[in-house]
């Protein structure tokens, strides 16, 4: 994981266990790889006005999570050549969608930890509970 400063000062602690990141001590933890979607995911980790961690809404920017976009393994499977028997209906599919395709399977591969960025900002002054 990258981690980037955005400004000078005290950051908030965390902790990366795997694909869990944890802030302050456990008040608040992502399982960023159930966050992960086909397009980059940003979350923003904010303190409210009782001091409390929460994601998107608050009063303070503690830090920001960029989950990269989701990676697929794809294999792809020949099509079956025709058996040489064929009824009309058959014919009639082919030459609708120009004869066989192949299969394309996508399976998601893991998240890749290397390409996670967390931002930290600056919290001095902040109480965190």
């Amino acid at each position: 994981m990258k981690v980037i400063e955005k400004n000078s000062g005290k950051k908030i602690a965390y902790e990366l266990t795997g694909t869990k990141l944890d802030f302050a001590d456990g008040a608040l933890r992502l399982d960023l790889a159930r966050y992960q979607r086909d397009s980059v995911v940003t979350k923003d980790i904010m303190v409210d006005s009782e001091g409390c961690l929460t994601t998107g809404h608050g009063q303070y920017y503690a830090a920001q999570v960029e989950i990269p976009a989701m990676e697929y393994d794809e294999k792809i499977i020949p099509a079956e050549e025709p058996t040489g028997e064929s009824n009309d209906a058959d014919a009639e599919s082919e030459s609708g969608m120009g004869g066989t395709r192949e299969t394309v399977i996508r399976t998601p591969l893991p998240l890749d930890m290397d390409k996670v960025t967390l931002y930290l900002f600056a919290i001095d002054g902040i109480i965190i509970q």
